[in-house]
């Protein structure tokens, strides 16, 4: 079985993960919401948030939720999420869609490993290593 990364927002989920994507031009995201769990009594803290969504990008799945109210959740730059394809033009785009309204970490540029290497940190304050390989 694969190791997945599961990634949590504080009630921004599900605006996150329609941003990812646009991003990568995945299928349409799936999204459960805690609302819709069987048994689920009204909470107006809980009603919107996301419980569980799920999108493909470059054939990894990846999984978001939202913390609960109670447990916020932080980023930090302990991990970073790697794209890496051989396509640098695609990789171009999606390193300045994931830039916009974030931060730029390290410039896309020429390595000598890559043809186009970067860091980005996404709106979300995900981080997104971009790399090339043949």
């Amino acid at each position: 079985m694969p190791i997945i990364a599961y990634l949590n927002f504080n009630g921004m989920t599900e605006e996150a993960v329609h941003f990812y994507h646009q991003v990568f031009g995945t299928d349409t995201p799936q999204i459960q919401y805690f609302r819709d769990m069987p048994g689920h009594e009204s909470d107006s803290q809980l009603e919107n948030r996301v419980l569980h969504a799920r999108l493909t990008v470059h054939g990894t799945p990846l999984y978001f939720s939202d913390s609960m109210p109670q447990n916020p959740v932080s980023h930090g730059d302990g991990i970073t999420l790697a794209i890496v394809s051989d396509d640098a033009e695609l990789l171009t785009s999606e390193y300045n869609k994931l830039a916009e309204g974030g931060r730029i970490l390290m410039p896309l540029q020429d390595t000598f490993w890559s043809k186009a290497y970067g860091i980005v940190e996404d709106r979300y304050g995900i981080q997104w290593q971009i790399n090339h390989e043949e």
